[in-house]
This record gives C-alpha cells, sequence and structure tokens, in this order.
C-alpha cells in the first residue's frame, strides 16, 4: 500500500513536505518540478494504420488463402487468383475500417485530468497549469472542479467528491480532514483526494501528495500498458481450423499425387490436378463468410445497444463463459428510489402510490414525511433540452421525487439557515420561515439521528420517544439494511422565537417522524437475462463497490442466488495469494467493496481456470480489467473515455439485458462459421474422394483441373456467402459454452464430413460411370452432379435442424439467390459453346439432367436424416500444455 498519508496529521503532513498553508515558493516549487517531472501521465506511441491493416491478413485462414492465390498462379488460373486477392482485400478493408477508428488507448486519460489548479505559491493564490503541480502544493478545491492531483485534505466545508471513476462507487464522498487512525483501502480514505476525480458540492483545502504517474490514477495508466492482451477464441479457433484443413489437404492431396503416379499417370498430368486439388481444398469463402457475419453481427449488436470496437469481439461474446458485471447502472438502474416508508406503518410503494397491507394510504398521511424529504433537500430543477429534470446528488434527487406531488404548497416557505453534514454529526438540517414561524427540519443516519429525538409524531399527534420504540426503530432499520435499502431518518420541531440559529440547539429535542428506505432498484430485464445466462451454460459474478449484504440482497432481487460461502470482499482478496484465489474463484457470485487491483486479479484467475470472461466496467479503474478480459464491456453512458478506449465493446444503454442479447449473436456469428465450414469441407472432401476412389478403381479422371476450379467458384464463392446471412437458431442459448480448447470440427463433424464426402464420391462414380465410355459427357455429368450434390449440401447446413420444415425451408431468400445463380452459371458452362471449350464440357439431355438431380438429392435427404438420428459427440479438446 502507498505511503498511509491519511494516517497523519496535519503537522506531519506540512512536516513531511517541509510545505505550510502559504504553499511552496516558486523557487522550490521549480525545483521539485525538476525532481518529480511533470504531473501529467506518461502518452503511449500512436497507432499506425499501416500495421493495422497488414495484421488483418494475419488470421490462419487469410494466409491459407493466400497460399492459394498464389498456387492459382502458378497453374496458370490468372482469374481464380484475381478472385482470391479480391476477397482477401475486401476481408481486409471490412475488418480495417470497423477498427481504425478505436484504437487510441490511452490518449483519452489526460482528456479527463484537470487542466488548471487553484494553488497557493508565495502566500499567494494562483491558477497554474495542472501539470506543474507538484507534491507539497497547497491546493484549493471548489465545487465543479477535477481534483488535479492525489492529496491530503486538510480543511473541508461540506465537501463531496465523486470518486465514482475511480473506485466504482455511484455516490459521492463524503469528504473530512480528520485524521483516521487504523489501514483501510481507499473507498475509506476520507481525508484523501484523488487526481481525476470531481468536487460535487462544498470546499476545501488540500496538500498535494503524489503527483503523474504516480497517482492512484497514474497507477492505473501504467498497468494497461503492461497489460497483455490474448489472441481472441475466434483468432485461436482460426488456427486450429487452419490446421485441421492443411493436415486433411496434405494427408488426401499426397495420396491422389502418389496413386497416379504409381499408376503410370504422366507425373506433370497429376502434379496439375494435384495442385487444382488443393487449390479446391482451401474454402475461399470462408473468410469472406466470417467476415460477413461479422460485420452484420456488429450491425445487430448495434440494434441491441452494443457497439463493437473489434470485429473478433462479436463472436468472442458467443464464446464466454462467465459475465463479470457491475451492480450500479448495469444491474440496477442507476438511480436512487424511495422504495419504502416507515412511520410505525410498513409502507410500501407501487406506481400509484404507497400501500400498507395491500391498501392504498392517502396522501395527507406521509405529508410530514414528504414535506421533510423536499425541505431537508439541496436537490434543484433545472431545464436542459427544453427538459425539466432534478440535479443534485442522488439521495436528494431521489427525495424530491417522492415528495414533488406536495412541492407546490411549500413554495412560500423560506430557508434561512443550512447547517451541512459533518462526519460527527452524521446529518444535515435546515431551518425554514413560514409566516411568523420557524421550523428546522433534519434528516440522517437513524443510529445519529435518535439521540437528537426526544418525542415522535403518531398520526397528527406528538408524544415522549420512549426506549422500546427506539429500539423498534433500529431494528426496522436493521431489517430494511439487509434488503439493500439505504435507510434515511426524518425528524423536524418548531424553533423557539429566540433561540440562536446554532445547530447544538436547532438539531436538539427533534420530533421523529420516519424512516425512509432508498435503494437503485434492479432493472426490469435482469431477472430474465440472469436466467437466460444460466440456461445456456454462462456464469454470472458481481463485482461491486456495496457491502457484502447490500449486494447480496440485490442479487436476491435479480434471480441470482447467493450463499454466504459465494461471497468475499476486496478486503479479503487482498490478502489472498495467488494460488488461493485461483482454488476458490470457481465457486464466488458475489465480490463486494472491489479495487481495480482485485478485478485485474480476478479476471486473470478466471482465465487460468479456462474461462472465456466478460467483464463490464464504467470507470477509469476498470480500464485495466476490461483491457485484460477476453472481452471488455464498457458503459457507453456513464462510462469514462478511458474504458471505452480499453473495451472490446460499448454498452450504449448500461443494460445487463443488452449484454446478453449480444451474447445470444455472438453465438449465432460462431454457429454460421462452423456451418460454412463443414459445408465448405464436406464438398471439398467429395471431390477429392471422387478423384481418389476413380485412381483406386483404375477409372479415367473424372474432373478436369478447370472444372474442380471452376465447382470450387460456383459452391463456395456464391451459395456459401448466403449461409452468413442465416438467422439465429432457436435453441442457440439453450446449449452450454463451448470449451475455450475445443477443437473447431468434432469428431462427429470428421466422421459427417468424410461419410458426405464419400457419399458425393459414390454418386458421382457411380453417374460416371453409367456414361462411360463417352469420356466427355461422362465428365459433363459428374462435373454437373458434384455441383448439385454441393447445392442440396449448402441447403441442409442453414441449420442443424432439419431443413425442409417450412419455417427454414424459404426463411433465407438470399442463399436461395445464391444457389439460383451458381445453376444459372453452371448451366451457361454446360450449355454455351465457348465454355464447352474452355471447361471440356457437352450438352446434355432433360432426362440426363433429371438423373443428376435425383442422384444429387439423395445426398440432401441422407443429409437431413442423420441430423435425426446422430447425435452430438463429445467435443474434442487439445491437451493443455
Amino acid at each position: 500500500m502507498a505511503e498511509a498519508y491519511y494516517r497523519q496529521t496535519t503537522a506531519e503532513v506540512f512536516a513531511t513536505f517541509h510545505t505550510s498553508p502559504d504553499g511552496l515558493s516558486s523557487a522550490e516549487a521549480a525545483k521539485r518540478l525538476q525532481e518529480y517531472g511533470s504531473n501529467s501521465l506518461q502518452k503511449d506511441k500512436k497507432f499506425k494504420l499501416l500495421p493495422l491493416f497488414i495484421d488483418q491478413f494475419s488470421n490462419a485462414l487469410s494466409l491459407l488463402l493466400l497460399g492459394a492465390a498464389i498456387l492459382a498462379l502458378i497453374l496458370g488460373e490468372r482469374l481464380e487468383a484475381i478472385g482470391m486477392f479480391a476477397i482477401l482485400l475486401i476481408n481486409a478493408f471490412l475488418g480495417f475500417f470497423q477498427e481504425a477508428h478505436a484504437e487510441k488507448i490511452l490518449e483519452s486519460l489526460a482528456k479527463i485530468t484537470a487542466l488548471h489548479a487553484k494553488v497557493m505559491r508565495d502566500g499567494k493564490e494562483i491558477t497554474i497549469p495542472t501539470a506543474n503541480l507538484v507534491p507539497g502544493d497547497f491546493i484549493i478545491l471548489e465545487a465543479g472542479s477535477i481534483v488535479p492531483a492525489d492529496a491530503r485534505l486538510l480543511e473541508a466545508v461540506a465537501l463531496e467528491i465523486n470518486e465514482a471513476s475511480l473506485t466504482g462507487e455511484s455516490m459521492p464522498s463524503a469528504k473530512d480532514p480528520q485524521t483516521m487512525k487504523k489501514e483501510v483501502l481507499i473507498t475509506e480514505q476520507s481525508n484523501m483526494v484523488f487526481s481525476g476525480t470531481v468536487v460535487m458540492f462544498g470546499y476545501g483545502k488540500a496538500v498535494v501528495t503524489l503527483t503523474g504517474m504516480k497517482t492512484e490514477f497514474g497507477k492505473i495508466a501504467q498497468s494497461l500498458k503492461e497489460e497483455a492482451q490474448d489472441a481472441s477464441p475466434l483468432q485461436q479457433q482460426f488456427q486450429k481450423l487452419a490446421r485441421q484443413i492443411g493436415i486433411i489437404a496434405v494427408v488426401m492431396i499426397s495420396l491422389v499425387l502418389l496413386i497416379g503416379v504409381m499408376q503410370e499417370i504422366p507425373f506433370f498430368t497429376m502434379l496439375l490436378l494435384a495442385l487444382s486439388l488443393a487449390v479446391a481444398t482451401i474454402p475461399i469463402a470462408l473468410p469472406t463468410v466470417v467476415t460477413i457475419g461479422l460485420s452484420l453481427g456488429s450491425m445487430t449488436l448495434s440494434k441491441c445497444n452494443m457497439l463493437v470496437r473489434k470485429l473478433t469481439a462479436v463472436e468472442t461474446l458467443g464464446s464466454t463463459t462467465i459475465i463479470c458485471t457491475d451492480k450500479t447502472g448495469t444491474l440496477t438502474k442507476n438511480r436512487m428510489e424511495v422504495r419504502v416508508l416507515y412511520d410505525g406503518r410498513d409502507l410500501e410503494q407501487k406506481s400509484n402510490g404507497f400501500y400498507h397491507k395491500g391498501k392504498v394510504v392517502p396522501p395527507e398521511s406521509i405529508e410530514m414525511l414528504a414535506r421533510i424529504s423536499l425541505l431537508c433537500n439541496n436537490a434543484h430543477k433545472a431545464v436542459e433540452d427544453g427538459k425539466e429534470r432534478w440535479e443534485g446528488n442522488a439521495t436528494d434527487i431521489a427525495l424530491a421525487s417522492f415528495a414533488a406531488p406536495f412541492r407546490p404548497k411549500y413554495s412560500t416557505f423560506k430557508r434561512i439557515k443550512e447547517f451541512p453534514f459533518e462526519r460527527e454529526r452524521k446529518r444535515v438540517s435546515f431551518v425554514y420561515q413560514y409566516g411568523k414561524k420557524k421550523e428546522v427540519y433534519a434528516k440522517g443516519a437513524p443510529e445519529a439521528m435518535l439521540p437528537a429525538c426526544t418525542f415522535i409524531r403518531d398520526g397528527k399527534t406528538v408524544r415522549k420517544l420512549t426506549s422500546s420504540e427506539r429500539k423498534r426503530i433500529l431494528a426496522k432499520t436493521e431489517e430494511y439494511a439487509k434488503n439493500a435499502l439505504r435507510v434515511i431518518a426524518l425528524a423536524y420541531k418548531t424553533c423557539p422565537a429566540k433561540i440562536p440559529l446554532k445547530a447544538e440547539g436547532m438539531e436538539k429535542d427533534l420530533i421523529f417522524v420516519g424512516l425512509v428506505g432508498l435503494m437503485d432498484p434492479p432493472r426490469d430485464e435482469v431477472p430474465t437475462a440472469i436466467q437466460e445466462c444460466y440456461a445456456a451454460g454462462i456464469q454470472v459474478m458481481m463485482i461491486t463497490g456495496d457491502h457484502p449484504a447490500t449486494a447480496k440482497a440485490i442479487a436476491a432481487l435479480i434471480n441470482h442466488a447467493v450463499a454466504d460461502e459465494e461471497i468475499i470482499t476486496g478486503d479479503e482478496i487482498e490478502k489472498m495469494s495467488d494460488d488461493h484465489l485461483l482454488a476458490i474463484i470457481h465457486q464466488i457470485k458475489i465480490i463486494a467493496r472491489a479495487l481495480p487491483a482485485h478485478k485485474l486479479r480476478v479476471v486473470h484467475a478466471l482465465q487460468k481456470k479456462g474461462h472465456v470472461v466478460a467483464m463490464t466496467g464504467d470507470g477509469v479503474n476498470d480500464a485495466p480489467a476490461i483491457r485484460r478480459a477476453d472481452v471488455g464491456i464498457s458503459m457507453g453512458i456513464t462510462g469514462t473515455d478511458v474504458t471505452k478506449q480499453s473495451s472490446h465493446g460499448i454498452l450504449l444503454d448500461d443494460n445487463f439485458a443488452s449484454i446478453v442479447a449480444s451474447v445470444r449473436e455472438g453465438r449465432t456469428v460462431y454457429d454460421k462459421m462452423i456451418k460454412s465450414a463443414k459445408y465448405l469441407l464436406s464438398c471439398n472432401v467429395g471431390e477429392i474422394f471422387t478423384i481418389l476412389f476413380s485412381l483406386l478403381l483404375f477409372l479415367p479422371l473424372p474432373l478436369l483441373p478447370l472444372q474442380i476450379l471452376m465447382i470450387n467458384v460456383l459452391t463456395d464463392a456464391i451459395p456459401a456467402v448466403g449461409l452468413a446471412l442465416e438467422k439465429s437458431e432457436e435453441t442457440v442459448m439453450k446449449k452450454k459454452p463451448r470449451q475455450k480448447n475445443q477443437y473447431p470440427l468434432t469428431r462427429k463433424d470428421v466422421f459427417l464430413l468424410l461419410f458426405f464426402g464419400l457419399v458425393m464420391c459414390v454418386g458421382t462414380l457411380l453417374v460416371f460411370y453409367w456414361n462411360l465410355p463417352n469420356l466427355p459427357k461422362a465428365r459433363t455429368i459428374a462435373f454437373t452432379t458434384l455441383v448439385f450434390f454441393q447445392l442440396f449440401a449448402v441447403l441442409s447446413s442453414r441449420s442443424f435442424a432439419p431443413a425442409w420444415m417450412p419455417s427454414k425451408l424459404f426463411s433465407n431468400m438470399w442463399l436461395w439467390g445464391g444457389v439460383c445463380l451458381a445453376i444459372g452459371l453452371h448451366l451457361m458452362v454446360v450449355y454455351t459453346p465457348f465454355f464447352q471449350g474452355v471447361f471440356g464440357t457437352v450438352a446434355l439431355s432433360g432426362f440426363e439432367l433429371l438423373e443428376v438431380t435425383a442422384v444429387a438429392t439423395l445426398g440432401f435427404i441422407i443429409m437431413e436424416a442423420s441430423k435425426l438420428f446422430l447425435k452430438d459427440a463429445e467435443p474434442r479438446t487439445i491437451p493443455s500444455s
């Protein structure tokens, strides 16, 4: 832990930094500036466009496609090669333009820090650039200013600072210069102020303790620079898939070349055929299918309020096995609301008023509670974009909103005195005058308010407050607190005519009126979204700065049931070794009182356990963990620029339910990739088997090299792209997440690839054999049969469920358009004299086309039947190193 300046007295702070309330001399400040350096954050090097563009070619499938294009050039197939190069460039530009605008990771840090600061120098108050601040400077803080450096507070008047960007706490922190005796976490250092946080109310003076990269802000910036990012699950899957394709291609093509040579077929003829098969084996459309799928997925996600900064994040969302989420604003509405009142009765708020035992209570019975809530309050109305809204701290806004219907009634009340919140009193009070009468209205923590209360309001009468009633009120306070409610006690009294306007007298012998229970309530959509996560095998971990009891109570409201042993605190993590954290992390559902370093350690531990981690956050404190997570999600409304720039995606509405919708879309994108891969590879295996078995059976070659390449164009490049436009499967969120080390193709997938390739081979060789010895016609029929086989296969590959069902059959007209276009081009190759000369085809009769269609239809029937009878096999995983 850093130097415990919060435990030093005022005199000790002045002695440590050799300073005073008059500040440093200009000469001393200049000397320290040389010693400590500028009070600014080190900027990272700007990213360059060219490396980003080159990076788009780094995935394994793109490299395979590049190899295929080079082979096509060797074969003299310039059009084929140009087409492949064009696909590569299109994929690269799609990814480049999606990512280029969002690569400035750390530049926004400087924007958050203050530009100027008020400081005492040479005994005078002056304004200087924030970068010139040094340890020992005596700074002045005012409402609306950004704290320019980490500093020890020495004076404070009603000072409240919003530290959400650093600590994650949504409520402003009340600051007090009093020396703290115990060692505490940052969230509890009430006499310290931190760089980049915002002064909401009040006034203060402080001595700068740390500047630049040594501030809490700077430490986070440094961790961002040091934190490495692993390859995304999609990139890892690409590498594995390319390896599988490469092995299959090398083995089969080697067999074809070896057998052909053994049968004394001219070596050059077999080499040309083998190279053509090599080009055909590589699924040239797959990178395009994936890129289009990711691009369309990112567009769909934007409609789900998720803005994707990196295309691969679309699919990574679908790989997620655990979502680590903030509570405030993501699981909850990020606004305090009055939920219950207590005036001797438990009153629950509903849409049309407050209820007691199922009956609505008349508004006049809660008028005094509303009066105190409204008048003991600093919230005020403001107009923005023509709309009126409340401004102030969250608690005041909630109380004012609850009491708003009574507002006109108190328009003549004049505020004459305020006694702001102080740490010792733990309450705030206001004195009002109306007519000749003065009344004081007070609110605060029940344990602080009750000692100041002598009387209690019971209906319209006032009587002595008994000890049993005090116990009952405190018990009710505890009950509400256990249900995630923030409890405030309200009291008042009529002021004697000549009493001095001092807190001691005004806050004495008060009349207790009741309790108000406030809560930042869960979003309406969250409980359903949590259940959907569970159904999809996705774990949810709430990481919050709240007290464990508060976090547990909120969890119960959102269907996130948690036992006590499933909750740990940031303080407990602080004391744990990495091995201990790794041993227990799988059973943790809530981390309370969390700090930035804790979140980062949690992400590391979960990833070591094999999880694909989605991490949400809004403050600067979340940026390192968001950057380290497999998919970091920043908040679009409350998120800082730093967090947004560090993230993979931005949640535009800050809603947890939108994350779940994004996971659904991510899974859909991966399903499309796997469907396309299985379709393309089964077709390519069919082509290789056809050549291989024709050699084994001592038949003439059923296909010419150009015909093989044309099949690739007709069935890979055209209809396969239509698979990227398929809709989501109904069961996509009812399956467990795939394992991180799982091969893209399971044992069942490999078996089916080989089986369907064999079916295509047998059907093609049968019609080829039936039409011998007329070799040109036999080859044309074999050529046509393989094309039709593969076009039927793409129709079957659209869904893991039977594709012939009415709801599925015509749900993707883009795919049907691709199939029709491929058929039209193929018929042109078969029946046009020019192309007949190029591809070695002859015209077929209507009966022969029907014969080909019937054989190819058999393949479609077998593929569909396999969906009904073959159960999923266990996924094949890569052994851990």
